[in-house]
């Protein structure tokens, strides 16, 4: 994933801090990250981030499952986090069934109710109900 990374780049890696191990965002970052948001909500956001392990972007996983079964993604437009170009390539790789959205990285707070939209329609198409 890191190599897709690195050919997609956006501005929010300016704006990280690796230590212990692990990427911490730092406060301006919450700008890339969560930009639709009002301020007040883009710094609740950068408090209670998830820093996640500095090399989860190498690790590998085993029994990818969407090689497999039917997948679903959101393409956040406006993301600078990770490139809507490498949300489009990761998801047509996937084969999945595609939904675009205006919106940051954090489209399940700033556009709640497009993602449970599609959470729900993916739901009733994996159960064989979904509406024509």
């Amino acid at each position: 994933m890191q190599s897709q990374l690195d050919k997609y780049p956006t501005p929010i890696f300016g704006h990280i801090e690796v230590a212990d191990g692990r990427v911490w965002m730092l406060p301006e970052g919450a700008k890339d990250f969560a930009g639709d948001l009002p301020e007040q909500e883009q710094k609740v956001v950068w408090a209670t981030h998830f820093a996640p392990d500095a090399d989860l972007f190498n690790q590998k996983v085993d029994g990818t499952a969407w090689k497999s079964k039917p997948s679903w993604s959101i393409v956040a437009t406006e993301d600078r986090t990770v490139h809507p170009d490498l949300e489009r390539f990761l998801a047509k790789r996937m084969g999945a069934t595609t939904v675009e959205v205006k919106s940051s990285h954090v489209a399940m707070l700033s556009q709640p109710q497009l993602v449970i939209d599609v959470i729900r329609k993916a739901a009733k198409a994996a159960q064989g109900t979904a509406a024509a």
